[in-house]
């Protein structure tokens, strides 16, 4: 599972770059979305990798997404008694699990809203958001490494 984040605002991007950018569902800066790596989705970043940074999440990260930042409709947290009541899982546990295991995360996050509204991060960003990890900033692929971002961000 791929976590992309959105790291550059809206000015000045080309439509085709808008188009793939909403196709994501990342219509503002430090928003996230959860993916499953196809050829289709990689090209999308690839497409769109002057704006966005993305790398594998692992379950821990995922866990402390959710719980922190993912939402019901109404603006509701991802209470125990929230999850009963609006989703067919009793438990935080039981939704991180679901979704780890899934191949689509967004038909396990049915309810949920798909977009994750995170912060900048705690300290900044350290490198440029201007240019690519593999040049010194913090766009494009980060792999396992993104991790330690997000956790900064949530």
């Amino acid at each position: 599972m791929v976590a992309v984040v959105r790291v550059r605002g809206t000015v000045n991007v080309t439509k085709e770059v808008a188009t793939t950018l909403s196709k994501l569902r990342l219509l503002r800066a430090n928003s996230m979305t959860l993916v499953r790596l196809t050829p289709s989705i990689d090209g999308m970043l690839k497409k769109a990798k002057d704006y966005l940074m993305w790398g594998r999440i692992d379950k821990n990260t995922l866990r402390l997404l959710l719980l922190k930042r993912g939402r019901l409709p109404g603006n509701r947290r991802l209470s125990d008694e929230n999850l009963s009541k609006f989703t067919r899982y009793n438990s935080l546990d039981e939704l991180v699990e679901a979704v780890w295991a899934s191949d689509s995360p967004s038909q396990v996050l049915k309810p949920i809203k798909p977009v994750f509204r995170l912060t900048p991060p705690k300290g900044g960003f350290k490198k440029s958001v201007k240019k690519h990890v593999k040049k010194g900033g913090v766009l494009g692929d980060w792999g396992d490494r993104i991790n330690t971002i997000l956790k900064r961000m949530i």
